[in-house]
């Protein structure tokens, strides 16, 4: 089985679970290429897992590239290729046309969140685009908005593989001291994570900080693009406990600013499944989210907290609880681990991915 994995952008940190699932269908046998943006620890460290791992660092230049599209279909070709699994959305518009040209070869593309729409023109360039033979949900939640934009027959290229962790992933994390930005050893840290646009909904993660009730000294931490928003700086400086919101922006060490936190919150207005959730729950953390999607499919009442979409009381309310009560805080982190364990692992993901790319080329 000669498969080409069409990776997107991005560091270690971001691309893991595409990584991790790459070199899980290459031990199963799978002859897989990857091709994409390719950044130097994502090579380092397939190589170290793998040093037979094939690479072609191709990519887009522009949303429609027609040399892409020439390298694309020469690869294809040379590899004798069956099957394309595209995790790159951008990638898949000129990789679906160069296609054309390789009738006999399928097509996979991953989807993780619920943007997609029938009546949009540009999805038929991509996600809803006639050569794709297999559109994968990461949660319950898209596969069930991506099987709603498709009609007749097609509805039956919807399928839904939950997007896999390994706690093994973290084993060599090392926690991050917040003393050396000011935090008291004893103090209880909140994480929240992304790029925090409006449908992060981190206004409510801000405003939360009005309705703690707590003896424990709580400190808010905020990581990641768009931190320094005018209208999260205002509700920042309004706040009780503005002294106490550390505003980091963009890192490249998540990992460990999460092992060393007490719990982490997102309070999206919309989230497919969440990847620094699946994270935190990988490293031992307890989750309070809001009721965004597919992300709450990752955590039970034993994991974590859901809370009610725009409810900045319950989330400050949720974030109380969970300081006071710090063995039930440290509990919903053990559970939340074997939850990744036992329900949301990357073997998973691998197998189902297998048994998915085995049907699709027996058709």
């Amino acid at each position: 089985m000669n498969v080409l994995f069409v990776l997107g952008g991005g560091n270690l940190n971001t691309q893991i679970a595409q990584v991790a699932l790459f070199l899980g269908l290459k031990e199963k046998g799978v002859n897989i290429h990857l091709i994409g943006p390719i950044a130097d620890d994502v090579r380092e460290f397939i190589t170290s897992q793998n040093k037979n791992a094939t690479f072609l660092n191709l990519h887009p230049k522009k949303k429609i590239d027609s040399e892409y599209q020439e390298a694309f279909s020469k690869f294809i070709s040379e590899k004798n290729i069956q099957l394309v699994h595209f995790i790159s959305g951008k990638a898949a518009r000129s990789g679906l046309i160069a296609l054309r040209k390789h009738p006999k070869v399928k097509s996979v593309i991953y989807f993780g969140s619920v943007s997609l729409h029938w009546y949009d023109p540009s999805s038929y360039l991509t996600y809803l685009h006639p050569k794709i033979d297999a559109i994968i949900g990461n949660s319950n939640f898209v596969y069930n908005h991506v099987k709603n934009q498709l009609f007749g027959k097609h509805k039956n290229k919807a399928v839904r593989i939950f997007k896999g962790y390994s706690s093994e992933w973290f084993a060599e994390v090392n926690p991050f001291d917040y003393t050396k930005i000011g935090i008291p050893k004893e103090a209880t840290v909140v994480c929240s994570i992304g790029n925090h646009r409006k449908v992060k909904g981190t206004k409510y993660f801000l405003e939360s900080s009005k309705y703690l009730k707590s003896d424990q000294e709580i400190h808010y931490v905020l990581i990641g693009e768009n931190t320094d928003a005018p209208h999260l700086d205002s509700i920042r400086n309004n706040s009780k406990i503005s002294n106490r919101i550390h505003v980091l922006g963009k890192r490249n060490d998540v990992p460990d600013l999460l092992a060393g936190c007490d719990m982490y919150v997102q309070t999206s207005l919309s989230e497919g499944f969440g990847r620094a959730i699946s994270e935190a729950m990988s490293i031992g953390k307890p989750v309070i989210m809001t009721n965004a999607g597919g992300c709450t499919e990752l955590i039970n009442e034993n994991s974590g907290i859901v809370v009610p979409l725009k409810d900045s009381k319950a989330i400050g309310e949720a974030i109380s609880k969970l300081a006071n009560e710090k063995e039930l805080c440290k509990q919903m982190g053990i559970n939340a681990k074997n939850r990744i364990l036992n329900i949301y692992s990357i073997k998973r993901t691998v197998n189902e991915t297998l048994d998915l790319y085995k049907k699709l080329l027996s058709e």
